[in-house]
């Protein structure tokens, strides 16, 4: 926490030495408005420094809404919907999406009752994986 105290005893007198529009200005401005978080940072390692793990983990789905932009109709939109869902349950279970997929479409056939089809659900056949 020493190393915090000093680091936060320097921006008074760098403050002093620039205008509040100046690129150190905003820094130390931001800085400050943060500061208690990052010191909470420092103090418990749960904490997080980022949030970039999330975000990482839901571009596919938010690049996937990007794209049905570009669906020529509804119907194709609702597809795609579909595929990301799914792709995206993958990921929420732990099992590899590529896997799933091909061991899904070995497995479905165009008569295949309602519960064999959930049955190929990504969460009802990891264990088959």
């Amino acid at each position: 926490m020493a190393i915090m105290d000093g680091i936060e005893a320097m921006f008074v007198p760098a403050a002093k030495t620039c205008t509040p529009s100046d690129p150190l200005g905003k820094a130390i401005d931001y800085a400050n408005k943060m500061w208690d978080r990052l010191k909470r940072y420092t103090l418990d390692a749960r904490y997080q420094i980022d949030n970039n793990p999330v975000e990482r983990m839901q571009r596919p789905s938010v690049m996937g809404r990007k794209n049905y932009l570009f669906s020529k109709n509804d119907r194709g939109a609702e597809d795609n919907a579909v595929f990301y869902t799914l792709l995206e349950s993958c990921a929420i279970v732990g099992i590899n999406p590529l896997k799933w997929l091909t061991h899904a479409l070995e497995r479905i056939r165009p008569d295949m009752e309602e519960e064999k089809l959930i049955a190929q659900l990504p969460y009802n056949c990891k264990a088959e994986l």
